[in-house]
């Protein structure tokens, strides 16, 4: 399952992976759903309900890179892999970097980060 792998309709379907976070949260843990963009190259994070291991859900897009395939939004197919084992797996864009991609300006270093294997691939 990566990127590559869309709906009929188009929709691009992405692995989600679920996280446990207990820092700096008061109460219960937050659940949280991490997914991997390979436009912005960051870890984007959406609510986690609940959805099965295994199963599809679809969530709106959290990316800032305006060549982005993802403005419509993606299905994440969730994993039982935890986030913490694929977490440093991928090398993220440095803050410069984010800016530069926000500006539309993608260099050969931010197409080598978005050129890496995703999680799965």
């Amino acid at each position: 399952m990566s990127h590559h792998t869309p709906q009929p309709n188009g929709t691009p379907t992405l692995p989600g992976f679920i996280e446990e976070r207990t820092e700096g949260v008061a109460g219960p843990p937050a659940m949280l759903l991490r997914v991997w963009c390979r436009w912005c190259v960051r870890w984007h994070t959406h609510g986690y309900t609940g959805t099965k291991v295994g199963d599809t859900t679809d969530r709106a897009p959290h990316c800032y890179a305006p060549d982005s395939e993802y403005e419509t939004g993606y299905d994440i197919w969730v994993s039982g892999t935890p986030f913490a084992e694929v977490r440093k797996t991928m090398r993220s864009a440095t803050a410069a970097q984010a800016r530069a991609i926000r500006e539309g300006r993608i260099t050969e270093a931010v197409q080598n980060l978005r050129d890496q294997p995703g999680p799965f691939e």
